[in-house]
């Protein structure tokens, strides 16, 4: 029988597969599943997403596959490439910010500072207030380490390690209950009354619901008690905790991450923030060195799909 040291580097290292610096790139063949646009070139919500904080993941780098998706339902994707301001944010609907770093990042050792300056943080935080809409990924460490002040302005606080790969299912609660994972869009008419007055009919409409999502390691957060979590680990689910991204042994910090989340919304003032931990479940993505292909085409994330457009939606306010 193998030592339990022995078997607890074997976990570590299937944890570490899919969330490693390992050589990855978008996946050149990924097409999207849908073919029905919500939105047309006249109420095109406008998506930037970040690249001017030295990001992992980028409109035309590994996170191709998710401008596609947000394409396909008739987003207007473009690239954040300027440190955000009032002006600059004033021209998107909807702020993508994917495991961004510090500046002149080369190599995952420590220290880490923050990627976006106190200034950045306060700007976006005022934007999404007044209405803007914050979709902020932040994976396995160090990335967490590196928006921890814009995280911690809306009440999360991020683990700093990695966790395995996950499923989370709507039949045992890991999966939340929200408009986003119900699928229901709401549409209101104008009807004519015989008094000359008119009045608006709003209807429901329920066209189908997400039943399961799958992620690919990533960290995990305790999210603010205002937040609605859509993922949250079950008994048995652990993160390991390294004082250096991906250096790993038997003696590894093994943290429980029962009831936290890797995947919550919020609202605040007027406008809305969705926090992920996982950035991989979101697009689709090549391992250049062993040749497999994990994310939105993988077995198991047959609806990340369609959980990532019903949370666009709900950013962009149509549900």
């Amino acid at each position: 029988m193998r030592s339990l040291k022995t078997c607890f580097v074997g976990v570590t290292l299937s944890v570490l597969l899919g969330c490693s610096d390992r050589a990855q790139q978008a996946d050149s063949n990924f097409v999207p599943q849908n073919t029905q646009q919500t939105f047309s070139s006249k109420n095109s919500p406008i998506v930037f997403i970040d690249e001017a904080h030295n990001n992992f993941l980028t409109t035309n780098g590994r996170f191709r596959p998710f401008a596609q998706v947000l394409e396909s339902d008739g987003y207007t994707v473009r690239p954040n490439q300027e440190r955000f301001s009032a002006k600059s944010l004033h021209r998107a609907d909807i702020l993508v910010i994917a495991n961004a770093l510090d500046k002149n990042r080369k190599d995952w050792a420590p220290p880490f500072t923050d990627a976006l300056t106190d200034e950045e943080v306060s700007i976006v935080k005022i934007w999404v207030q007044q209405g803007g809409s914050l979709f902020l990924i932040a994976d396995h460490t160090p990335f967490p380490k590196m928006i921890e002040n814009l995280a911690g302005q809306f009440g999360f606080k991020f683990s700093h390690g990695h966790v395995n790969n996950a499923m989370f299912y709507a039949h045992d609660k890991t999966l939340g209950d929200h408009i986003i994972t119900a699928k229901v869009t709401q549409s209101e008419q104008l009807r004519y009354l015989p008094t000359g007055v008119t009045e608006t009919v709003k209807s429901t409409i329920q066209p189908n619901s997400i039943e399961r999502v799958r992620t690919f390691g990533g960290s995990a957060f305790k999210a603010p008690p205002e937040a609605t979590s859509l993922l949250t680990f079950g008994e048995g689910a652990f993160s390991i905790v390294p004082d250096i991204p991906f250096q790993v042994n038997a003696d590894t910090p093994r943290v429980s991450m029962d009831g936290w989340s890797q995947g919550a919304v919020l609202e605040i003032g007027k406008g809305r923030v969705a926090v992920f931990a996982e950035g991989m479940m979101f697009s689709s993505q090549l391992d250049t060195e062993s040749g497999r292909t994990f994310g939105l085409a993988s077995k198991g994330a047959e609806q990340n799909e369609m959980f990532l457009l019903n949370l666009m939606a709900w950013l962009a306010g149509v549900i």
